[in-house]
């Protein structure tokens, strides 16, 4: 299945219309749609597709033959084989280019592990042959470290030769219904919150089984696919990981101060700041300040919270009970399920999903369209949103749950308001779980 990605779709075009070559990197984490977005743009044009591997070159390329003959008319390729990727290059000269070719190497990372010199080589040939040439070369991988480290950041082999690049993100709740179109509004909310949005995520998601069913079998079941997924994405990108493991496990109880955080793992504040600054990179964590702080960077009230809501899913549910699952003791985590996740998380994913709609629908919500939304609190006080411009600033309260006193809500959202310092044209909003499910 293919949605959204309009705009991603759009940026690939305008490289294909480009005079002359275009080299595009695509990144983002592993399952999120890369390799079916380059499918939907190569369909219709000449191209070579190359998934990479950790198998020996000889390998990989043997495969690509079949390919290269469809491209390139020359009988005399069907006796040639194929082992390194200069030969591959060679042989790419034999393809006219009066169409622009495109050359996709999925899973890059997996090529410089290999050869880890691959992206020094790359840069050279570049360089020297593909520049010059009708080609869109594309360079594709989930392993956001190595891509930033072959491609991306400024020591990097390859820096400064992309004409474009796409940080690919999770979908928008909106598209939960795209790919689940039976499944009711109530239970959109509580998929966002544990599946979260992640393409391939989504379509292991069975229409005709209950949500709880659901989770049990592909997230709780020790031989389904996603059970595993955390370990492996977490391993794929840092290595040896016991300390980010034992933060993300910290923070999915809700401990999401440094402070409070360094004092679980019993070790200082500064210990562990370089491993939060990591998983924000690897865009796990966000650090939210009060959206009324007028210098973040500084700002002594940080909180750390998940970005991923299925690896926060994953953390507090998976990976805090391996001792039982892993005895298949499935039941007792279905049970903890099902008396704290509406509290503990759908409330939370309501909160971010009343933000994220009131960027896309403004006007749903208040009458004027806001610069940023966000959390705010002090020491003592907590307000769930604040939306705001240059003029007019609104006060939002979310409530995910049955028969909310809306008045009542309202009098202890006014009361708190005070506590924000501001000149603003003020306005207030209780958004309800009857609200959306409208």
């Amino acid at each position: 299945m293919f949605y959204n990605r309009e705009n991603e779709l759009q940026i690939l075009e305008k490289e294909y219309k480009r005079d002359g070559s275009a080299f595009t990197v695509i990144y983002g984490r592993r399952r999120v749609g890369k390799t079916a977005l380059i499918y939907e743009y190569i369909k219709d044009k000449p191209s070579l597709f190359i998934y990479a591997t950790e198998a020996t070159f000889a390998i990989q390329l043997e495969n690509l033959k079949s390919q290269l003959l469809k491209l390139i008319d020359k009988p005399y390729l069907k006796d040639i084989k194929l082992e390194s990727f200069s030969q591959l290059f060679e042989l790419l000269n034999e393809y006219s280019f009066d169409k622009k070719l495109v050359l996709v190497i999925d899973e890059y990372q997996n090529l410089c592990k290999v050869d880890k010199s691959f992206s020094s080589w790359l840069q050279m040939i570049w360089d020297m042959q593909l520049k010059s040439k009708n080609i869109h070369l594309i360079l594709s991988g989930s392993v956001i470290s190595m891509m930033h480290s072959e491609i991306l950041d400024y020591s990097a082999p390859l820096y400064g030769r992309r004409t474009s690049n796409i940080q690919l993100k999770p979908l928008l709740f909106k598209y939960i219904k795209e790919f689940l179109p039976s499944v009711s509004k109530e239970e959109q909310m509580r998929i966002f919150a544990s599946f979260g949005t992640i393409p391939k995520y989504l379509e292991l998601y069975e229409e005709d089984k209950t949500f709880l069913e659901n989770v049990r079998d592909n997230i709780l079941n020790k031989n389904s696919f996603l059970y595993s997924e955390g370990n492996f994405l977490l391993r794929q990108e840092l290595g040896e990981v016991s300390t980010y493991f034992s933060i993300l496990e910290t923070i999915s109880k809700g401990d999401t101060k440094v402070g409070n955080i360094a004092s679980k793992l019993q070790v200082p504040s500064t210990h562990i700041t370089r491993y939060l600054l990591k998983l924000i990179d690897l865009d796990i964590l966000i650090k939210e300040v009060p959206i009324t702080d007028t210098n973040p960077l500084k700002s002594k009230m940080g909180r750390y919270r998940f970005k991923d809501k299925f690896l926060q899913f994953w953390f507090f549910y998976v990976y805090k009970n391996y001792n039982l699952l892993e005895i298949n003791q499935v039941d007792a985590v279905l049970e903890e399920i099902e008396k704290n996740f509406n509290d503990r998380f759908v409330s939370f994913a309501f909160e971010d999903f009343v933000a994220q709609d009131l960027m896309q629908n403004p006007s749903k919500y208040i009458d004027f369209i806001p610069k940023k939304v966000g959390r705010w609190w002090n020491k003592n006080e907590e307000i769930d949103l604040i939306a705001m411009d240059e003029t007019n600033i609104c006060f939002i309260e979310c409530k995910w749950r049955n028969s909310v006193n809306k008045e009542q809500v309202l009098y202890q959202l006014v009361k708190k308001s005070k506590y924000v310092k501001h000149n603003l044209k003020e306005s207030f909003l209780v958004v309800t779980k009857d609200d959306y499910l409208k």
